[in-house]
């Protein structure tokens, strides 16, 4: 379930202009806090998800954490 409500967050962003632009921010810079705003708007997702989506594509692994590549929902 929580891969199809990635896939919902995704089309969200994609959508909403101000989503990106949060999205695009230092607030989002990792996983974790992209996953705490995905939660509060609503959509069931954890951390793990973006980093089991499509093989990693969505991110980036440094310092001992994940951080989501620069417009990371157009790559989704």
């Amino acid at each position: 379930m929580s891969a199809d409500a990635l896939q919902l967050f995704i089309a969200a962003v994609r959508q909403d202009p101000d989503l990106q632009q949060v999205m695009g921010t230092a607030a989002a810079a990792d996983v974790d806090a992209v996953a705490r705003h995905a939660r509060e708007a609503g959509f069931e997702v954890v951390s793990r998800d973006f980093v089991d989506h499509n093989g990693g594509s969505l991110v980036e692994y440094e310092d001992e954490d994940y951080f989501l590549k620069a417009s990371w929902w157009i790559l989704g």
